[in-house]
């Protein structure tokens, strides 16, 4: 079967990568038998995490002393001597491949010259000899070719000559087994849920193909099980991992939340549970201490069906509301040339956030609207503005609790300042979201990594905190989709724990990679990751 660049654009590559690619992928995947819709999606979600959306051909090394120390602990079992070695890839690559896969000593260069390259890296001189031998070119004398020249060829090789348990790849893809795959490329499971990802969004691709005659075989929706207990403590942190971080927190769970026992005992000081959070499901570690038995419906809060409550903008297309006005925040902006988001396809939207991003440019001198004033910020001035362009509804005011029981009564009710609608600050927003957002399309994102492939894909993504003082700002933030000159952080497994935002605030940026996740910041009481299509 053919594969176009659009394949890959839809599944958030980049265009000029895909295109990159594309022409060695329809000459080798049938020539080596990755012929199926099948087998072409789980070799191409393999290919595409391992090589970051096809991005990355050849291996960083350049390391902090602190890196070295986490992921090459073996060879470096000192601060002082991760030091001598941090952010030089050349002697990292001799000393940690060193007098293995065919490589000579330290001192050979072995480990710097034949250091990973290719879409699925190919390692050490024993690999690059065999990869030479499989070509038919040589690739040992000029190593820099499997980057430059043989890319996908070193991807197709590694698929074809790799085996598990005596089985070929193609073989596990024909019985839809990602873990097989992922164990057999990656040696363990890291990464799993990200290629599990990528794969659904390939099945879905390629089941829409004109010859391809049914859907691919997809996971099947986790079924909500029903509640066992329910949450005592005010605030009860879900987290992904069954210990205290403030790295691995979840969500915040309010009083009475039901929730669904997965696993535990009485005693055990933390349950695996099931909870649905906005219509979705999620699944993590809450203390067993702060739960007891579910003993039936929590009470619902009175709500009209979302259709009642309207969006509520104060005089939207006043021309006097511009990015460069020291006041009118509560308006809507009203500059006539203003950019919007109306693309279908992720890369024209993509590229509209771009846009949107570029025309507010919070960090520009001359856009007042965004600059700080003392102690006081504007990031929910931002976060309203990239959203009100973008299309989805993020309020900047709200109806008042009056005008909501008008509006739920089947009244007509204007936004009037302080009479029927109030200003919304960050803390505001963070309540909104959880208590309005699915109403109008916001979806809660399960970590950091899912939040920046919304993004990468064209979708509109907040992060927002809320201060444990109430009497200080929280914070909101806009995830964008990463470009050339900024990268989202990614750990040693290719998970994303740092995105590409956009913001308002103490500091301006019109794109940043913070140096910390400002969200998990213990002065926040809990914070929200929302994307909407």
């Amino acid at each position: 079967m053919q594969i176009d660049s659009s394949l890959f654009v839809n599944v958030g590559v980049r265009r000029e990568c895909a295109e990159r690619y594309a022409g060695d992928f329809n000459t080798l995947l049938a020539r080596y038998g990755i012929d199926t819709p099948l087998r072409v999606a789980h070799f191409l979600a393999q290919v595409l995490h391992e090589s970051g959306l096809l991005r990355h051909v050849e291996e960083n090394l350049n390391y902090s002393a602190k890196g070295l120390r986490s992921i090459f602990g073996k060879y470096f079992r000192s601060d002082a001597e991760a030091n001598a070695f941090a952010r030089q890839p050349a002697k990292i690559a001799n000393r940690v491949y060193a007098n293995r896969i065919g490589n000579g000593s330290e001192a050979s260069g072995d480990g710097y010259r034949f250091r990973g390259r290719g879409l699925i890296q190919l390692t050490g001189r024993a690999n690059y000899q065999s990869f030479s031998d499989w070509l038919g070119v040589d690739v040992v004398s000029a190593p820099d070719k499997v980057a430059s020249d043989y890319a996908v060829h070193s991807a197709v090789f590694y698929w074809s000559t790799r085996k598990r348990n005596g089985l070929s790849l193609n073989t596990y893809a024909d019985r839809d087994s990602l873990l097989d795959i992922t164990r057999a490329v990656n040696g363990g499971t890291i990464g799993l849920e990200d290629r599990k990802h990528l794969l659904l969004k390939l099945k879905q691709q390629l089941s829409s193909r004109p010859g391809v005659s049914a859907s691919l075989p997809t996971a099947p929706t986790p079924e909500r099980l029903p509640p066992t207990h329910s949450v005592t403590a005010s605030s009860l942190n879900l987290r992904s991992q069954a210990v205290v971080n403030n790295s691995n927190r979840l969500a915040a769970l309010p009083q009475g939340t039901p929730i669904a026992l997965l696993e535990g005992k009485p005693e055990d000081a933390w349950w695996k549970i099931q909870v649905a959070l906005n219509g979705r499901l999620f699944e993590g570690f809450v203390a067993s201490a702060h739960l007891k038995p579910f003993s039936g419906a929590p009470a619902a809060r009175a709500a009209a069906p979302a259709a009642a409550i309207p969006p509520a903008h104060l005089q939207q297309d006043r021309p006097d509301i511009t990015r460069a006005r020291d006041g009118g925040r509560a308006f809507p902006l009203g500059e006539k040339d203003r950019p919007g988001r109306q693309g279908v396809v992720p890369v024209e939207r993509v590229d509209e956030i771009h846009v949107i991003v570029a025309y507010l440019d919070s960090a520009k001198a001359t856009h007042k609207r965004y600059w700080p004033q003392g102690s006081t910020t504007f990031c929910n001035i931002y976060a309203y503005d990239y959203c009100y362009l973008a299309g989805p509804y993020l309020p900047r005011v709200w109806w008042k609790s009056d005008a909501l029981e008008r509006l739920q009564g089947g009244d007509a009710v204007d936004a009037v300042y302080d009479r029927t609608v109030r200003e919304l600050n960050a803390n505001a927003l963070h309540d909104w979201l959880e208590d309005y957002g699915e109403r109008f399309g916001w979806q809660r994102a399960a970590d950091i990594d899912e939040l920046q492939r919304a993004a990468n894909d064209g979708g509109i993504c907040l992060i927002v905190a809320k201060r444990k003082d109430l009497n200080r700002s929280g914070h909101i933030t806009a995830v964008v989709p990463e470009t050339d000159d900024f990268s989202a952080s990614r750990n040693a497994q290719g998970m994303i724990q740092r995105p590409v935002e956009s913001q308002a605030g103490a500091t301006n940026y019109r794109l940043v990679v913070q140096n910390r996740a400002w969200w998990l910041d213990p002065k926040f009481s809990s914070f929200g990751l929302w994307h909407h299509a």
